[in-house]
């Protein structure tokens, strides 16, 4: 299962940033807030509060600190860089420990966001559902295959007009966040989104 699972949150990374749509499900809302303005191309929430997240581009890893991956339940683990991704990515891989579960982001390239994504997603998605907002942010659990049952899920936040992050979790049997893999991943994309917004310029 570690195998499939990881590879299909890489899967999905690479459908969003090729075929611009999307996929989701239902999790553990962090913030209460639904996204409502859809001045957007697409049906797209307009991001309020823009972030310019070129220093997190640089380097992906830097968005998740290693106090907020040890409360998150992975002390010790360190980001690795996706290189086969199609935009800047880090994975967390905690298969191995106790935790048994992997997280990770991806932002995505240029010429895809929530305005590119969203006018495709029921020709490209198992499921889309509009998510609370995560910290302000318009949000949407995205699944290509939909995995809730096997420990994995997958968020897509808007950080501005023109770009966004993808944040993928997949945990395996035994891992305390199995049984609710969508609230793990909001979980994950809050304490990221609270990095980058401390770092965005």
């Amino acid at each position: 299962m570690r195998i499939r699972t990881i590879v299909v949150g890489a899967a999905a990374f690479a459908l969003l940033a090729g075929c611009g749509s999307g996929g989701g499900t239902t999790g553990t809302p962090t913030n209460g807030t639904q996204p409502t303005s859809t001045s957007n191309s697409g049906g797209a929430p307009k991001v309020q509060n823009p972030l310019d997240v070129k220093a997190f581009e640089a380097d992906p890893c830097s968005a998740v600190t290693a106090a907020q991956i040890q409360a998150f339940g992975l002390p010790g683990v360190s980001g690795k860089v996706n290189t086969t991704s199609p935009g800047p990515a880090c994975t967390w891989l905690g298969a191995s420990t106790a935790g048994k579960m992997t997280p990770g982001l991806g932002i995505l390239p240029e010429g895809t966001n929530l305005s590119t994504i969203l006018p495709n997603k029921d020709a490209t998605y198992q499921v889309f559902e509009s998510q609370p907002e995560v910290q302000g942010y318009p949000a949407y659990l995205a699944l290509a295959v939909d995995q809730r049952k096997d420990g994995g899920c997958e968020v897509l936040v808007g950080v501005s007009d023109e770009k966004a992050i993808l944040f993928t979790f997949s945990s395996f049997n035994g891992s305390p966040k199995f049984a609710d893999p969508c609230g793990a991943v909001t979980e994950f994309a809050n304490l990221a989104m609270t990095t980058i917004k401390a770092g965005a310029k």
